[in-house]
């Protein structure tokens, strides 16, 4: 027992010494901040994203300066371990708790603000206010809009609120209107269209419909009857039948920014697994694919995708167009795709790329 308790006393001692003072000879400039956010005999508990071993404490706090997730960390004195957090004690105050084998330690310097990057969204603007001691309204990175997804949303610092209405991922279908309310929002569906402002379907008069294989149809007694009949303008957008109408509002959103050709190479994305369906380029990914050959390790991938021959006008109608990837040449790999152009709007037909690291780009 008495070996035990000489080591515990021993190690406080050499943890006093290097939080307050003797890092190393080649980083004497992170000294001077360390005794005012280091804590003896506390913690912070609910916000550990990952833990280390190290036999002493500047090897937590040096590594804690090169990730960019890190706002402070936990040093554990009887299993020499670093526990670091994705919050600081200002953030999350209620979860700073005494600990007496925990040493807590507030990261002094180049700390990535709360909410700025998507690797380290907020769940609330108080939680950015409390965390950096003033903020100012705008754009912030949240985690509560979606569960487990990081979304670009509008914080009001006077009334704390999320507008979620401003989101890069939209909450509300591409054709409902998003109306923003203090803690919450509501979706209603666009006229024209029917639904729960979640998901809204096309509708063509009181009982008319498109069901989600792009066919039209209209409700009688009898039930549900095909109804492809020719008409020339419909919402007005010029068309050959209501069926390629269908197509216009039944599709998916492609909407994450990674997709656009001046984004790098980070993860490397392929379309390897996409679903043959609609779809439609839309918010922060951009409104279209490009119609020229982008730059290698583009769109986060290694061989971005774009379109060749250019995009229909609505009269074209639906039109096969070639999609080439980028790799040895300019087209080093293709494939047919559909386009349509309905209006304000384009969506287009894609099917799997069959391999790796081939992608569908897109540009504003």
């Amino acid at each position: 027992m008495e070996k035990k308790q000489l080591f515990r006393i021993a190690v406080i001692f050499a943890l006093g010494k290097v939080l307050y003072g003797v890092i190393t000879d080649h980083d004497q400039q992170c000294t001077g901040g360390l005794s005012k956010e280091s804590i003896f005999g506390w913690m912070l508990q609910g916000h550990i994203y990952k833990t280390m071993l190290a036999d002493l404490p500047h090897t937590c706090v040096f590594a804690c300066y090169k990730d960019d997730r890190c706002q402070s960390l936990n040093w554990v004195i009887s299993l020499l371990t670093c526990e670091f957090s994705n919050r600081t004690k200002e953030a999350r105050p209620e979860d700073f708790i005494p600990n007496a084998d925990r040493f807590y330690f507030k990261r002094d310097r180049n700390r990535v603000g709360l909410g700025s990057i998507p690797e380290l969204p907020a769940e609330t603007c108080h939680e950015i206010k409390s965390s950096e001691g003033q903020a100012t309204s705008g754009k912030y990175w949240c985690s509560t809009i979606k569960t487990g997804t990081s979304i670009l949303a509008y914080c009001d610092m006077e009334t704390e609120d999320i507008d979620e209405c401003t989101t890069s991922h939209p909450v509300c279908d591409v054709n409902a209107n998003c109306t923003n309310t203090r803690g919450s929002y509501f979706c209603t569906c666009k006229t024209g269209f029917s639904g729960d402002g979640k998901t809204c379907q096309g509708i063509v008069g009181k009982r008319k419909y498109c069901d989600r294989n792009n066919e039209f149809h209209t409700k009688s007694v009898e039930g549900i009857e095909s109804n492809n009949r020719q008409t020339t303008q419909l919402y007005g957008m010029v068309i050959t039948s209501v069926t390629s109408f269908c197509k216009c509002v039944n599709y998916r959103r492609i909407t994450n920014a990674d997709r656009k050709v001046t984004y790098g190479k980070v993860s490397v994305q392929c379309d390897k697994t996409i679903d043959t369906a609609w779809y439609r380029f839309e918010g922060a990914v951009g409104t279209r694919m490009p119609t020229s050959c982008p730059p290698l390790y583009r769109c986060n991938t290694n061989a971005p995708g774009w379109l060749k021959g250019g995009h229909p006008s609505v009269a074209d109608g639906q039109v096969t167009r070639k999609a080439c990837f980028h790799w040895s040449n300019c087209c080093s790999l293709s494939t047919n795709i559909k386009v349509r152009n309905c209006g304000s709007y384009y969506v287009y037909y894609l099917k799997s790329t069959g391999s790796c690291w081939y992608r569908y780009c897109s540009t504003d």
